[in-house]
């Protein structure tokens, strides 16, 4: 085992999972956060001595708050010389044109791709400020923070507040000798169930479903496993410095 910890939201499938198969494979310690632990966790964790499953719905904020003084405090009571959060869980619902969703569904939205991550990076910052040990958070972002997609204002007004969040606390964070580094990564386009929700589409819900479709048939889309991999040697390097907006294709 390295003495590098990792703690992933969203990490029972997608590129959550492909996060967590790299940590593995290094030999790192895991803290996989996810509503449930799904079959291929279990077996992970099963061959991996410093994995850790927690069990939390991050669109319930006062869940995020508790869990995050408990994972983070018993961290912060360990000596690592490396300890690395990733906010990877995401929703891209709802999938309608503004005036077309409803409030419940626009909330957990940016509950769960916002003000969780935004939750769980103040507490890491919190426990882990003062820690002489090298310390990073990656927010993981998507290009539709950064570029408008018709039917996605809810996403991708979520994504522009986390690169903006990230941004943030990167200037923050550089004032201090003790600083943590922080990005804002967009990870590309990735096989992901998050890829085959937008595929379901209607048209009149999402006027450009069937370039979406097309991705999928023409062969475009990233494996996450091979993204989790490309991210976590990202993250290991001096790009990630205090607030900078990434893009892992600019890294292939």
């Amino acid at each position: 085992m390295t003495n590098h910890c990792y703690i992933v939201t969203g990490a029972g499938r997608g590129l959550g999972l492909g996060l967590a198969r790299a940590i593995a494979a290094q030999g790192a310690h895991l803290v996989a956060v996810g509503r449930h632990e799904t079959p291929e966790l279990d077996t992970l964790g099963s061959n991996l001595p410093g994995y850790r499953f927690v069990a939390l719905d991050l669109a319930d904020s006062d869940q995020v708050t508790e869990a995050a003084e408990e994972v983070f405090g018993s961290l912060a009571r360990l000596d690592w010389d490396g300890v690395y959060l990733i906010n990877n869980a995401g929703t891209v619902e709802p999938v309608a044109p503004a005036g077309g969703y409803d409030d419940a569904t626009l909330l957990q939205c940016l509950t769960v791709n916002l003000s969780a991550a935004m939750q769980l990076g103040n507490a890491f910052i919190r426990h882990f400020q003062t820690r002489v040990s090298d310390r990073r958070i990656i927010n993981i972002s998507s290009g539709a923070g950064r570029k408008p997609y018709p039917s996605w204002s809810a996403y991708c007004a979520s994504k522009a507040g986390l690169d903006m969040y990230s941004q943030c606390v990167g200037v923050e964070q550089a004032q201090r000798r003790d600083g943590i580094r922080i990005a804002a990564l967009a990870p590309g386009i990735i096989d992901t169930g998050m890829q085959a929700d937008i595929r379901k589409a209607s048209e009149n819900d999402f006027p450009m479903v069937k370039q979406f479709r097309r991705y999928k048939t023409e062969g475009e889309l990233a494996d996450p496993d091979v993204c989790g991999r490309e991210i976590i040697k990202l993250m290991q390097s001096e790009h990630i410095g205090f607030g900078n907006l990434l893009d892992i294709r600019d890294f292939r």
